[in-house]
């Protein structure tokens, strides 16, 4: 199982719909940025293909797609260990009045 880091603006991102980040809010935001694009599906094609169905900001830097699931007024990114994906996740809880939390609660 991975470990999930959230964006959100609740004080734990299990209360995300409580104070939650908008789709629209996103889009317009994520319209903005050159190295996102907005897909209701993401697809992985590893050993077989998978597609998820969803609102996703895929974000890609160099050979590295990052899919930011938008799930419950939180956005959230599975597996975010390396500091860059990290690093682009608070740029965004930045821009949103938002803030980055892990799994455990812990902020970023």
């Amino acid at each position: 199982m991975s470990y999930d880091i959230h964006i959100t603006r609740a004080n734990h991102w299990t209360q995300s719909t409580e104070s939650p980040i908008s789709l629209n809010e996103l889009k317009a935001i994520f319209s903005l940025k050159n190295d996102f694009e907005y897909s209701n599906t993401f697809s992985i094609s590893a050993p077989i293909q998978i597609s998820i169905s969803g609102d996703f900001f895929i974000w890609q830097a160099d050979d590295v797609i990052v899919p930011f699931r938008y799930f419950e007024g939180r956005l959230t990114v599975s597996g975010a260990d390396e500091g860059d994906v990290i690093d682009k996740m608070k740029e965004v809880a930045s821009e949103l009045n938002a803030k980055v939390q892990g799994d455990e609660g812990e902020l970023y």
